[in-house]
């Protein structure tokens, strides 16, 4: 709206001083595309909740403007933009935020309860002090998003803003390239691209499948990246893993990192490691206080990043990574409810592969050489997971041999679109860290007992996963996955605010929705542009569509379907997201 405006005015000022640009990458970086998508999530979930405010109070509200005229809005639904419209349409344009009850306000954000309302513009101290501050969000984003960059500092001055941000390799910047990058922030403030502000507790920062872990008892834990080796050697994992772990030298100690020491006292306290597993902070977490047979199983899930120093070689992509993050949980439970705790993974796994679309294939991996403990405890555990696979009765292959240290476990491979095969969940059953980290609980007899651990990943690691997902859509993403559902597009300038309308009805039934009135280009171009993007479906919308308030539908493989009623359309979206079926587009 009024941003865009300014900016293609002032043509950037404030970039000028920046000197801050280099090739633009092609593809965005994983840390990045991860957050937007957490974004996408928490703002759909936050569209959904204000659509149910709104529904249960539509009530009428008095906005008080400058100069005592009142006017009626809604509740939970009446922005400020929309007021201004009404007052102005040079208002509308020029406005850049608004302040209600004195305090910095959107102007997308609905209207809440009575208020006194004031539009701030760029010829306002208050009004230049938001968009310079905006402006320097948009070039932060074109940085990180073009770029690849790490932001560091980058406030907005009186009388512009500037951003520093990390390049890294050495990389330079030259002038002649400024030009591409003001270009690339205008395009991210057009339209297409609205400011969004999302209110976002601590509560709703929940990761991938976090409401089945709840439905199927996990509890969510966070464990500390760092400890100390004397962790690790309790474990057992210094031993038999140290070549794979990241040790790190803490200041102040004048001994390299990656000596060894006779003095194991001081081995354990000067030499730190990166976690390449929660394991053993999980098996710390169940021996803090005592425990009962009435708390088993007990069940705890993590998603804390790991790190893992895999040899350059073995590196590729997202399937295998120095720094991942995992679906990792960990089930202590009693040796009679060891099975059904088998039974129940294995399910979950079932119907979370269901829902993506993947076939899988499952193998038992045995006793390996250099295996910890007891070799009658091995024959037992894998007699366990026998039963339990030919129980859940898929197929599935005997890998002799391939067990972990310290214990056998069940693989999950499964294959991307080319059929290459891929490890991603595990169950893996332990008898040895409850021994080593001396794991009890009182039994119904009252006697000590000694828990059995299940090692247990559904997704694995979350970029391999994701890695295979991709490959197997080939970027067209199903639409209860799509990062880019829908974009409504207006034939003309005339057609733009029916458009927002339809847009905002996309929003409120917890669709991904964008708006291209980029009147720069035709709309056979903004139609080729959002098919080449990958929207799953695009909604026309010109005078006809505009006076029967219906939209016309077409999909990214340019199938039309012709003219559809607004509301029905959206329901039809949302019944197709919520089957989560593979290809909504052909039988829309």
């Amino acid at each position: 709206m009024g941003l865009y405006q300014r900016w293609r005015r002032l043509r950037l000022q404030g970039l000028q001083a920046c000197r801050l640009h280099t090739a633009v990458v092609s593809t965005p970086p994983r840390w990045l595309a991860e957050r937007l998508g957490l974004f996408e999530e928490l703002w759909s979930a936050q569209v959904k909740r204000l659509a149910s405010i709104a529904q249960k109070e539509p009530r009428t509200i008095k906005i008080s403007l400058p100069g005592g005229q009142k006017i009626d809005a809604v509740a939970w639904n009446t922005t400020p933009y929309q007021l201004a419209r009404q007052i102005s349409s040079t208002l509308a344009d020029t406005a850049v935020a608004a302040q209600v009850n004195g305090e910095p306000y959107d102007l997308e954000r609905p209207l809440e309860t009575d208020s006194d309302l004031r539009f701030l513009t760029f010829d306002s101290p208050e009004g230049k002090a938001v968009f310079w501050h905006s402006s320097t969000h948009v070039l932060g984003a074109a940085a990180e998003q073009f770029l690849g960059a790490v932001l560091c500092r980058g406030p907005s001055t009186e009388y512009g803003f500037y951003h520093d941000f990390f390049l890294g390799n050495g990389r330079t910047v030259r002038g002649s390239e400024l030009p591409v990058l003001e270009r690339i922030c205008q395009e991210l403030t057009a339209a297409a691209q609205p400011f969004r502000r999302l209110e976002a507790s601590r509560d709703q920062l929940r990761q991938l499948f976090k409401a089945e872990y709840a439905r199927r008892g996990f509890s969510e834990v966070k464990t500390p990246t760092l400890f100390s080796t004397k962790l690790w050697e309790q474990s057992g994992h210094w031993e038999h893993y140290q070549e794979d772990m990241f040790a790190v030298q803490p200041s102040g100690s004048d001994r390299p990192a990656s000596s060894q020491s006779d003095d194991s006292t001081r081995h354990t306290t000067d030499i730190l490691a990166l976690k390449p597993m929660n394991c053993p902070a999980h098996c710390l977490m169940f021996a803090h206080r005592p425990r009962s047979w009435r708390e088993l199983p007990l069940r705890l899930a993590d998603f804390g990043a790991l790190h893992r120093a895999e040899a350059s070689g073995g590196l590729g992509g997202l399937t295998r990574l120095r720094c991942f993050q995992q679906d990792d949980a960990h089930i202590f439970c009693t040796t009679d409810q060891l099975e059904a705790e088998i039974q129940s993974c294995l399910d979950f796994l079932r119907s979370v592969y269901a829902v993506l679309g993947f076939s899988f294939r499952l193998a038992l991996s045995t006793r390996p050489s250099g295996f910890l403990g007891d070799p009658c405890l091995w024959d037992q555990a894998e007699q366990v997971l026998q039963r339990a696979l030919k129980e859940f009765g898929e197929p599935w292959d005997l890998n002799s041999g391939d067990g972990a240290f310290y214990g056998p476990k069940i693989d999950v491979h499964l294959h991307d679109a080319l059929g290459r095969p891929h490890q991603c969940g595990t169950i893996q059953l332990d008898f040895q860290l409850p021994l080593r980290f001396d794991l009890q609980y009182k039994g119904k007899a009252g006697a000590l007992e000694r828990p059995v651990l299940i090692h247990r990943a559904v997704l694995g690691s979350v970029e391999r996963l994701l890695g295979v997902l991709a490959e197997s859509c080939g970027g067209k993403w199903p639409l209860w996955l799509s990062p880019f559902q829908v974009v409504v597009i207006p034939v003309g300038t005339e057609q733009e605010e029916y458009a927002r309308e339809a847009q905002q009805s996309l929003r409120a039934a917890g669709l991904v929705s964008d708006l291209d009135a980029d009147s720069g280009l035709t709309l056979s171009r903004r139609i080729r542009r959002a098919q080449l993007a990958h929207y799953n479906f695009q909604f026309v919308v010109g005078q006809k569509e505009q006076s029967k308030r219906t939209v016309n539908i077409r999909t990214r493989d340019n199938r039309r379907l012709g003219e559809w009623d607004l509301p029905e359309a959206v329901q039809r979206l949302v019944e197709l997201q919520n089957m989560r079926v593979p290809n909504a587009e052909e039988i829309f």
